[in-house]
């Protein structure tokens, strides 16, 4: 059963880079999502949070290597407990 919180619409970018990732995360931060960001370099990925956090949406990076399976679930379940239930990815 999910809290009483509520939580808006919210995108997982996994992969992020400064070319076609944060491209992809700044339009769907543009279309009101919140972003979760998945990339092996946290602290680009903070950069990149805070970039998409002055378009008024709220965005949270989380370190994990794509080809660790546990390090990715880890991820999605730090992005799912700040921002809620992906419904892109």
């Amino acid at each position: 059963m999910l809290s009483q919180r509520t939580f808006g619409k919210v995108a997982i970018v996994a992969g992020v880079g400064p070319g076609m990732g944060i491209a992809i995360a700044r339009r769907f931060a543009g279309e009101g999502y919140n972003i979760g960001l998945i990339a092996r370099d946290q602290a680009k990925l903070d950069g990149f949070a805070a970039e998409l956090s002055k378009l008024g949406v709220m965005a949270v990076g989380h370190s994990a290597d794509l080809c660790d399976l546990d390090a990715v679930k880890a991820a999605f379940a730090v992005i799912r407990t700040t921002l809620g239930p992906a419904g892109v990815l």
